[in-house]
């Protein structure tokens, strides 16, 4: 237990300072983003000007989004807020911001309820409204173009007073280019038109090229906002303040193992975060700085409610009749270096294997490895952009990945993070070697195969 808290009182504190699974919206609880906020807030001021945040998956782009959205936006009214999927379209996202202007639809894109149900594709995450009781099919509406779309806003906002921002997130899920291009177009449009909307898009950084790459006259009219990984300040920053607000203690070895696992993805730090406070709340004694058990059991509650996606993506690559493919994503993901070459990913694995006692493949084998964790078998967990270059085809997947290794009980990215330790603290230890998913070593394998090894 921590203190006299109540379980109510525990959960309220400790989700006002860690959100895992909701986009932060105070700028008191974003951590490592100061930059970026003074931008956007500067390019929201100047006229015309449209914002595009942009980074890899799940590296915090909707929380800064909406943390300026919220901090921007006039009192009366919340920002409007919409998610976009494979089947939004320009016109029909239009119309779903014009009638949010006129709160005929709330601002969020979240519960939306409405009396008909809209044509497939016209809402903002490609979903159907419905009534709560019954469905009243109404006439498709005519597409509308560039002009119709400038006209509808202009009129839906002419009656709100002070600033309107509308966020428009995950704009990278928009699979039609002719719809992208229709936004390029918009974007300028509206910033020769003095609206009385201010727009936020968020996307991968691929789908600002590709909306750039569309209308190249519209590079003037956006503020491009690049979101890195969070830096190693701003990852303690966030278990620190969490551990504060609830009187307790994280140890130096625990704060650094969940920034190291958390590869500067905020989801990690605050899930792990968020995992490791519950362990010791659910402890019957009082505790007021965490124990190795309840480290281990926040690792293991925090594999289990990872997203789904990248559980897939890893069970694709690793559930074989072999460990191998398992070590060597290991062995990719204990660097801070994004990109590597088969030499440096080699070192790393014959490392990891001699931590773990285990007896390592050869040059040989190790490279035929890789390339089949590039294939379809695998689900295309790696890429390679260049011939001996390997890395992780989405970014996000090396967290992951260093999520699973620290479950079974190695600890990654060590000479990364050790650095950063005071002296007296940079010699950790390691919870052992693991056994191999099938009960046996690769040693105990090998001296099968060859009794007269034994």
């Amino acid at each position: 237990m921590i203190g006299n808290l109540s379980e109510q009182e525990f959960a309220n504190i400790l989700h006002a300072y860690l959100s895992p699974s909701k986009a932060i919206q105070s700028e008191e609880h974003l951590y490592g983003r100061d930059t970026q906020l003074q931008r956007i807030k500067e390019a929201l001021y100047s006229p015309g000007r449209t914002v595009f945040i942009y980074g890899d998956r799940g590296v915090g782009k909707t929380s800064l989004a909406q943390t300026v959205a919220f901090s921007h936006q006039n009192a009366n009214h919340d920002p409007i807020i919409k998610a976009c999927s494979a089947r939004t379209t320009f016109g029909g996202l239009i119309r779903h911001i014009a009638d949010s202007l006129q709160e005929k639809l709330p601002a969020s894109n979240t519960s939306v309820k409405a009396e008909y149900k809209l044509p497939k594709g016209l809402g903002a995450a490609g979903l159907e409204l419905q009534h709560a009781r019954h469905k009243v099919e109404q006439p498709r509406p005519h597409e509308i173009d560039l002009n119709d779309a400038v006209s509808l806003l202009a009129n839906a906002s002419a009656e709100r007073q002070g600033n309107t921002v509308v966020v428009i997130d995950e704009f990278d899920q928009i699979s039609q280019e002719s719809e992208r291009t229709q936004f390029a177009d918009f974007i300028k449009q509206i910033g020769d038109q003095q609206l009385g909307v201010r727009f936020i898009f968020c996307g991968v950084a691929e789908s600002l090229e590709k909306l750039l790459g569309a209308h190249k006259s519209c590079y003037r009219y956006i503020e491009g906002i690049q979101v890195t990984q969070l830096t190693w300040d701003a990852r303690l920053s966030i278990i620190d303040g969490a551990a504060n607000a609830l009187g307790v203690k994280v140890g130096q070895h625990p704060r650094y193992r969940i920034a190291a696992i958390s590869d500067g993805f905020p989801h990690y730090v605050h899930l792990v975060t968020e995992k490791l406070f519950w362990a010791m709340f659910s402890d019957p004694h009082v505790r007021l700085e965490p124990t190795q058990e309840h480290y281990h059991n926040a690792v293991n509650a925090a594999v289990l409610a990872m997203e789904q996606y990248l559980k897939a993506a890893y069970d694709a690559a690793t559930m074989k009749a072999t460990d191998d493919y398992e070590d060597v994503l290991w062995a990719i993901a204990d660097h801070p270096e994004l990109i590597r070459t088969i030499e440096s990913i080699f070192e790393s694995y014959q490392q990891i294997m001699n931590q773990m006692e285990q007896e390592p493949m050869g040059r040989t084998e190790f490279t035929g490895t890789l390339q089949i964790l590039k294939s379809k078998s695998c689900g295309f967990i790696l890429a390679s952009d260049r011939r001996t270059f390997y890395r992780f085809r989405e970014n996000i997947l090396r967290g992951y990945v260093r999520l699973r290794a620290e479950d079974h009980g190695l600890e990654l990215a060590r000479d990364y993070y050790s650095a950063s330790l005071p002296s007296a603290t940079s010699a950790l230890t390691a919870r052992g070697a693991r056994k191999s998913r099938r009960g046996m070593t690769a040693l105990d394998k090998a001296r099968m195969n060859n009794p007269q090894s034994l």
